[in-house]
């Protein structure tokens, strides 16, 4: 009896995700390069999209530009084989990330409810892993603020789960978020 040689495989780097973007290949598809793997960004409705807004006006409002720049649903390249595009984080003030995507971030936060075992599990490592010290998970499913902080390799030592009061942000005190309103 033989037994099968394991399939070898190899990651997609970040490299060749962003060339096969830009031609073209993913023009009508949400996809993102996750541990050298592309996925299928899942399909979120009106909650989602209100949270991502309510959360939106309060960074906006609390984050001067020279504290830093808040991207929605832009890329964030945080390894050599990962670009999530976390729904909102705030990254460093910049003359310019024309030519590269930021590499890290002071926050990111996921508003999850389809995407809820990514952004709780591979999301939280990569992230994790990249020194990202603030990451929210705005968990639509269980309605609460899940907050990951001090990460230390692959994890997060301190997770805290919110359902009320208010939540600042690591870096950026003046974002404080009124959890119950995020969440209504």
């Amino acid at each position: 009896m033989t037994t099968a040689e394991p399939v070898r495989t190899r990651p997609l780097y970040r490299w060749e995700y962003e060339a096969l973007g830009e031609q073209g290949y993913f023009a009508d598809e949400k996809v993102e390069l996750l541990d050298g793997r592309i996925v299928l960004a899942a399909e979120e409705g009106s909650p989602h999209a209100a949270v991502i807004r309510r959360l939106s006006r309060i960074l906006f409002g609390a984050i001067p530009a020279h504290e830093g720049e808040i991207g929605v649903g832009n890329p964030l390249a945080i390894s050599a084989t990962s670009e999530p595009e976390p729904d909102l984080m705030v990254i460093a003030p910049a003359a310019s990330y024309r030519h590269a995507h930021p590499r890290t971030a002071s926050l990111v936060i996921e508003v999850a409810q389809a995407s809820r075992a990514s952004d709780l599990g591979l999301k939280a490592r990569l992230y994790a892993a990249a020194g990202v010290d603030d990451y929210w998970v705005v968990d639509l499913t269980r309605d609460e603020l899940v907050v990951h902080r001090d990460p230390d390799g692959p994890a997060y030592r301190a997770v805290t789960r919110h359902r009320g009061g208010v939540v600042r942000a690591l870096h950026h005190p003046a974002g404080a978020v009124d959890v119950a309103a995020v969440l209504r």
